[in-house]
């Protein structure tokens, strides 16, 4: 819990969307796969100083969301970002994907994971699962390097224009599913568009995979909206 409150300290003072500066590592979905995000520090250096593979003083890390579900080590991948978001709070970025919602991570295996493992009833209001998740609602939507390249965890979907959209949204931040309101949208799209399968599709379709009730929220875009 103290982890939670001191990597809160950090994400609240800083922005929305951050902008940073190359030369940064990016890393896709974690989900929960803590060996694989120890093999990719193995591989291409970690972020830390003092040792041989150390390189946080030469390269920012930048991790697009999903930090857990489906994996089964999903507190020691987020207590571990964390962690180091505390220790380098400038060159350790976290923006928030769509299963760091606790809607969704009520049913991908992150509830799952802190009742077996910490013997916790998730629905408790002072469950580690409940003040993480709290913790997600202050996460950045967007990282944009060297004032060039916007980062997302989904897309730009059927509404946003300009990371400025984004910088109007006020966090704590709750995603509404079914949405009423175009910052309502404009959340879901950062969190959930894909790009089209084909770049002969252009305008918005519909995204059948994510959205199969139809409801239209949750949408592919294509290159023309780029």
């Amino acid at each position: 819990m103290q982890l939670c409150d001191q990597a809160q300290a950090v994400i609240e003072n800083q922005p929305i969307v951050l902008y940073v500066e190359s030369p940064i590592k990016i890393f896709g979905d974690i989900h929960g796969q803590y060996s694989d995000l120890m093999r990719f520090f193995d591989l291409y250096g970690s972020p830390c100083i003092g040792s041989q593979e150390g390189d946080i003083e030469s390269f920012d890390y930048l991790f697009l969301g999903d930090f857990v579900d489906r994996g089964s080590h999903s507190l020691e991948t987020i207590c571990l970002l964390m962690a180091l978001k505390v220790k380098y709070p400038d060159q350790i970025h976290l923006i928030r994907g769509n299963h760091e919602d606790r809607w969704i991570n009520n049913g991908f295996g992150f509830s799952d994971e802190c009742a077996h493992r910490l013997g916790e009833d998730p629905t408790d209001e002072d469950s580690v699962f409940n003040r993480i998740n709290r913790l997600f609602e202050w996460l950045p939507l967007s990282a944009v390097i060297d004032k060039k390249i916007i980062c997302l965890h989904g897309g730009i979907g059927s509404t946003l224009q300009s990371p400025d959209d984004i910088e109007k949204l006020q966090r704590p931040l709750e995603v509404i599913h079914e949405v009423s309101t175009s910052e309502q949208q404009l959340v879901v799209d950062i969190l959930w568009s894909d790009p089209t399968d084909s770049d002969t599709e252009l305008g918005i379709q519909p995204n059948i995979i994510r959205d199969p009730g139809g409801t239209g929220n949750i949408v592919k875009y294509g290159p023309d909206r780029v």
